[in-house]
């Protein structure tokens, strides 16, 4: 079985909200008004606009005092490891401008994050498992399984190292990350709630939740606790338009169908809050104009748009991309039929950073643990979110 979390090491400031940090100085005598005071200083100056370059940062009782934290939350906050618990192990740039990172765990565990620069701002793919179980077709994670979970403070550190690396370089800084790496995000729910809540803290990372996009394969029993923990908006993994070829292709539809998920979205979902269902397109799969049909009619009433996503190359060689008229004339039988429709060009594809791609040649290199990515892209749409 894979472990829970990181079993290493010491516990991380990064793991911690401002929220469960206020609660862990109270538990050493803080009062609630002192702990939440400290906290929040702590994380301003830890994952504040200042604190770009993390390796700059220094942690010890003089900073504790510089920033008028008492004597009595020192320990506790020493205690905590403020530096990132990732190493670069290579970088892969794309002829696109997109930088594939595979990062080292302190355990040793691979993983990637992908930074996607755009014309008007720069999207950086997290993930939130090392590994993943749930095994779709076309993904590199499903030839590979779950190795462990990532736990919220290395969640945060790979937009820390993605954050710096634009810094460091002076270009455009992150304005949107996508939970759309390698793993399940549902599956580990609440690490990422964790991280979301301080990726989106004003006194630390200011991201706007609906700059935050969560992607699941439709872990529809998750969804309620989904809405109540995480600031963030919601992607699904569609992929196919009726159960046999979602089952075929997605492992997870056996144990919610396509109804199931609907009937789940429709009951949790609040009603200020849109769906992005995300639709991988496969040649002579699911891309004939009466797929574009079924589509339309599921998301008929639902608060959503769907991205239309080419399919890249994957773990199945005999799974193809679409023809350039196949994939235009889906797209507009959708928006024909009154549905937002938005298609997703590959992005680092010639480094193997594009949708279901990430990690799998790190893997087949590496005798260490495996790992491997869900779901990546970006849209051609500037205001999108994901």
């Amino acid at each position: 079985m894979p472990s829970r979390a990181r079993p290493d090491l010491t516990p991380l400031l990064a793991s911690h909200s401002a929220g469960s940090l206020a609660k862990l100085l109270e538990g050493v005598g803080g009062s609630p008004s002192a702990a939440r005071s400290a906290a929040a200083r702590v994380i301003a100056d830890a994952f504040g606009a200042g604190a770009i370059r993390p390796e700059m940062m220094t942690w010890d009782r003089e900073a504790l005092v510089r920033l008028q934290i008492g004597a009595w939350a020192h320990d506790a906050l020493l205690a905590l490891d403020t530096s990132t618990s990732l190493a670069i192990e290579s970088i892969a740039p794309a002829s696109d401008g997109t930088e594939r990172l595979l990062l080292r765990a302190r355990d040793g565990a691979l993983l990637e994050t992908v930074i996607i620069p755009g014309p008007a701002r720069v999207t950086v793919c997290i993930s939130s498992q090392v590994g993943c179980a749930r095994a779709c077709t076309f993904c590199e994670t499903g030839a590979h399984g779950l190795s462990r979970q990532l736990d919220a403070g290395e969640i945060v550190d790979q937009v820390r190292i993605a954050r710096a690396r634009r810094a460091e370089r002076a270009e455009t800084p992150v304005t949107n990350v996508v939970f759309m790496g390698m793993g399940e995000p549902f599956d580990n729910l609440g690490e990422v709630a964790r991280a979301t809540e301080l990726l989106t803290d004003g006194r630390a990372f200011r991201l706007a939740p609906s700059r935050v996009t969560v992607s699941t394969v439709g872990v529809a029993d998750k969804l309620e606790a989904f809405f109540a923990t995480c600031r963030a908006e919601l992607a699904v993994s569609l992929n196919a338009p009726d159960d046999a070829r979602r089952s075929a292709i997605m492992p997870i539809n056996e144990r919610f169908s396509m109804a199931a998920l609907r009937e789940a979205l429709v009951r949790h979902v609040p009603r200020s809050r849109h769906i992005l269902f995300e639709y991988v397109l496969i040649a002579g799969f699911n891309d004939a104009l009466a797929d574009a049909d079924l589509v339309a009619d599921y998301v008929t009433g639902l608060r959503c748009r769907v991205n239309v996503i080419p399919l890249n190359p994957g773990p199945n060689p005999q799974q193809k991309p679409p023809a350039p008229e196949v994939l235009d004339a889906f797209v507009e039988r959708l928006a024909a039929r009154k549905v937002v429709t938005l298609v997703r060009r590959p992005r680092g594809r010639d480094v193997g950073g594009a949708c279901g791609q990430l990690a799998g040649g790190a893997r087949r290199a590496s005798e260490g643990p495996t790992t491997a990515t869900s779901d990546i892209g970006i849209t051609d749409k500037p205001d999108a979110a994901t």
